[in-house]
């Protein structure tokens, strides 16, 4: 196992530079103090911003400028903190970050309520100053919420108790990550293991069928004896949005989540539609994994099992940036450019180093560039990483290069589209340039792996969520031996009648902590099925579409996010692009069978 070394052990060339967003931390203070010295400036400009236009635009002004700072200086202080944990700074810089945007919600959190009094027309009679113009999506979004928005001192009201409303997920995240606690896992020789949530994923995948079997058992019986807790924390997350959906008078918790995207419910339902009636196509994978691992019986803890060795080869970063750039050259010289950009003007922290946050993500300031962390050792599944971030990192870059600050944020629904296009991409292009069957094998199975996960899965979680929080909006209560038992439904109709679908499984929902973050995980499944139809286009060189693809990134969040997807010819309101992205699922699939016969 190779030595981690410290950060100062690392070559400059191989850290992000921050400096680009402040040259020292004695900049950060300055304009922290700014922004807590303007605060007070901001409170009175809001009193009289609705007598005139001039105050109106003062006002939006003004706060523009201090929320666009506060998002520069969160930016800093959380990478600042996340290169490296144990420099204390960090910490306390963002703790100032937190402490200042804190003031800063508290000052602002009656406008909208005080703006939703004003007469309609005559605030957007407001919006054809030069400045202001660029806000015109933002209040007619804010006005089409009006009949769900409540008055100045209830708005005040709910804020003030957000935290405690949301408390339910930090109680939860306690219990899945410090109270629960599993028995050691045996392997086919007797050796006893220590089971933690961390070393799960590496058993579950192991070649041991015996330790599969008893590290799948012994997790699920530690959730086991935490169910009736998770129930609570659960549920309460449930009640709470039931609860918050009548006072705004929603119809539904759900309709609530999807109304400010200005998303129907319909949309949700023809994913989990389109996705139980092409179940027969995962079915058949499983049956390939059942022969391929020559077993009789195939059980829930052998669907992780790999049926194909990941490649012994390690690239270096500059290989990977090389693979990474051919696999995306397809996309045209204005997004290559981009991407130059970003592997050669240090906006990357490539390795890991002592102290530093694990995993990768990409997140950044408008006024800079965008900041992608690593923890690069070499394998393909960090190739894939650096890719799926470099997506990101190009949605970021077009959205604030071709956008004012008010419209450069795309929304979520959109978020992780980019990033999957650039997965499906690498991943044809690596299948084109595998020197042997077995890596084609491999990288084949990874996509269907993808796939499963992503569409598949979350469709399934949807499901969940939609059952539970339906109890909840019908005033029923909400038991763990309710939960547990249509989420063992749901695993019986997901997995097929050729796997034998385990009783430990009915405890799963309790380990999934994207369920206190309610409505959000279907948006994997429509990022990936979107992703599919754009890399699908890319690939066969329809004309135009790589174009109409940069001018979609371009868009970011000047609109709702469904006419935004019209620009590269998707209406979600049909079945057609998820019907495409399973299709390509099946695609896959025959390609892979065909090199196993």
């Amino acid at each position: 196992m190779e030595k981690v070394l410290k950060r100062e052990e690392i070559e400059e060339k191989y850290k992000w530079n921050l400096k680009d967003i402040y040259e020292n931390t004695s900049e950060f203070n300055k304009d922290l103090k700014y922004v807590e010295n303007n605060l007070d400036d901001l409170n009175k400009l809001k009193e009289k911003a609705f007598d005139n236009k001039e105050s109106f635009e003062k006002y939006i002004k003004k706060d523009e400028e201090l929320s666009r700072k506060i998002y520069k200086l969160d930016v800093y202080a959380s990478l600042y903190s996340d290169e490296d944990k144990n420099v204390k700074e960090g910490q306390i810089l963002l703790s100032k970050v937190e402490s200042l945007y804190t003031k800063y919600s508290s000052l602002t959190a009656d406008f909208i309520p005080n703006l939703l009094k004003q007469d309609e027309k005559k605030i957007m009679g407001y919006l054809d100053t030069q400045f202001l113009k660029d806000y015109k999506h933002t209040f007619e979004n804010i006005f089409r919420e009006k009949s769900h928005t409540l008055s100045s001192s209830e708005e005040k009201l709910i804020s003030s108790y957000s935290r405690v409303l949301g408390g339910s997920s930090e109680t939860a995240s306690y219990l899945l990550n410090t109270d629960v606690h599993f028995k050691d896992v045996t392997d086919e020789k007797g050796v006893s293991h220590e089971l933690t949530e961390s070393l799960y994923p590496i058993y579950i995948r192991s070649n041991d069928r015996a330790l599969r079997k008893s590290t799948f058992e012994n997790l699920y019986d530690g959730y086991k004896n935490i169910l009736n807790s998770l129930t609570s924390t659960y549920s309460n997350t449930c009640m709470c949005d039931s609860v918050t959906r009548k006072v705004r008078g929603y119809n539904s918790s759900l309709e609530m989540y999807l109304y400010s995207k200005n998303i129907s419910t319909k949309l949700y339902d023809n994913l989990i539609k389109t996705v139980r009636n092409n179940l027969d196509t995962l079915y058949e994978y499983y049956d390939l994994k059942k022969k391929a691992l020559g077993l009789s019986e195939y059980h829930l803890y052998d669907t992780y099992a790999t049926i194909s060795k990941m490649p012994d080869k390690k690239y270096t970063i500059e290989e990977a940036k090389d693979i990474v750039r051919k696999a995306l050259s397809i996309m045209g010289d204005e997004y290559i450019e981009a991407l130059d950009k970003e592997f050669n003007e240090r906006w990357i922290d490539v390795y890991p180093n002592t102290g530093k946050r694990g995993g990768g993500y990409q997140t950044g300031t408008y006024d800079t560039h965008p900041y992608i962390l690593l923890n690069f050792n070499g394998t393909l599944n960090d190739v894939s990483t650096l890719a799926h971030e470099s997506g990101h990192a190009m949605h970021t870059y077009f959205a604030n290069k071709y956008n004012p600050f008010i419209n450069s944020n795309y929304p979520i629904f959109l978020a992780e589209i980019a990033s999957t296009t650039n997965e499906l991409l690498l991943s044809y292009y690596m299948y084109d340039h595998a020197e042997t069957d077995e890596e084609k094998k491999y990288i084949l199975n990874e996509r269907l792996d993808l796939y499963k996960a992503t569409i598949y899965r979350q469709t399934m979680f949807a499901e969940f969520e939609k059952y539970a929080h339906l109890l909840s909006d019908k005033d029923e209560a909400i038991t763990g031996e309710d939960l547990c038992d249509y989420y063992y439904k749901l695993n019986k109709d997901y997995f097929g009648p050729n796997v034998v679908v385990d009783d430990s499984i009915r405890y799963e929902w309790e380990r999934i902590p994207h369920f206190y973050t309610p409505f959000y995980v279907y948006q994997y499944a429509t990022s990936l099925s979107i992703a599919s139809y754009i890399a699908d286009n890319i690939i066969k060189g329809t004309k135009v579409f790589k174009e109409k693809y940069i001018e979609f990134l371009k868009k970011s969040g000047t609109d709702y996010p469904l006419n935004i997807l019209k620009i590269i010819g998707i209406d979600l309101n049909d079945t057609k692009v998820f019907e495409s992205a399973l299709n390509m699922f099946k695609d896959t699939l025959k390609e892979l069978e065909k090199l196993y016969k």
